[in-house]
């Protein structure tokens, strides 16, 4: 499993910088303040190359990685390096844009649509490489729906707790639209954890190696994964949303900043848990 470490780190540090880049744009791209814009754009430029950094670590030989891009029409693999590097790119173009300012809003906004949409492609491409994989606990669409999931809870969590943390703004922007993107990227998680349950089950002794770890020695992590992300997205985020409009929004900020601490903490469990029961065919 220590092995695992940087792969876990690079999913989740990727994922993350996606959901923020989309959750942020959505919220904030109409603004005439550049520095709210910025401020979200420097975090997901962090969390890019943290996850970058964790995946060469993986690879051990950074040239390892051109190498596998010369099968982009039938490994995943190389559609998941081409996606990051345009993801890069395009992420990278709207940084230097926004804070050049160069070109047109309705020019920044476009560039930012496509860096999105490259990014939830990433997300995607990321999934398959698991589903092709010889582990039957990841080949089935809840891999898919639990990525996507994680994606979109990081990012609206870490957006809705950046905005509580305005100073001079009594009501930030947003906060409805965040708490209802949380919930249903909630309700998608809980949908793919209990869809994979039952797939589990009948999937071959492999697949049921692993369902006997998640409700054996590995419960524990489990279900304390499950109320992490329940009580972040579905308690305290609603809680912090209803009391903005009678608080100054940075007096709340130790909560919101709690709500994203406890939605990473159960997504990194989750992913933890990924790695750690799954089961190779004929082993």
């Amino acid at each position: 499993m220590s092995g695992e470490w940087s792969l876990i780190l690079y999913t989740l540090c990727i994922q993350a910088a996606v959901g923020i880049f989309v959750a942020s744009r959505a919220v904030v791209a109409g603004e005439e303040e550049q520095a709210n814009r910025m401020r979200f754009l420097w975090i997901v430029g962090g969390l890019g190359v943290a996850g970058v950094i964790a995946s060469v670590l993986h690879l051990g030989n950074p040239m390892n990685a051109f190498r596998t891009m010369s099968n982009l029409a039938t490994s995943w693999l190389s559609r998941e390096i081409l996606f990051t590097i345009l993801f890069g790119l395009t992420g990278g173009l709207t940084l230097v844009l926004e804070l050049k300012q160069i070109g047109s809003r309705s020019l920044r906004n476009g560039v930012a649509a496509v860096a999105a949409l490259v990014g939830v492609g990433l997300v995607f491409v990321m999934s398959m490489i698991y589903r092709s994989f010889a582990f039957p606990a990841w080949a089935h669409l809840s891999t898919t729906a639990s990525f996507l999931a994680t994606t979109g809870l990081i990012g609206t969590a870490a957006v809705f707790a950046g905005q509580c943390m305005r100073r001079g703004e009594d009501q930030p922007k947003g906060l409805s639209g965040l708490v209802y993107g949380a919930l249903a990227m909630l309700a998608l998680q809980m949908v793919s954890v209990s869809s994979h349950a039952a797939y589990l089950g009948g999937a071959g002794k492999e697949a049921q190696m692993t369902a006997a770890m998640l409700s054996g020695e590995m419960a524990l992590f489990f279900w304390a994964r499950v109320a992490l992300v329940v009580i972040g997205s579905a308690v305290v985020m609603p809680w912090v949303w209803r009391r903005v409009g009678t608080q100054n929004g940075a007096a709340l900020a130790p909560v919101a900043g709690l709500l994203v601490a406890l939605v990473t903490l159960g997504e990194l469990l989750g992913r933890f848990l990924f790695y750690a029961t799954a089961v190779k065919i004929g082993l």
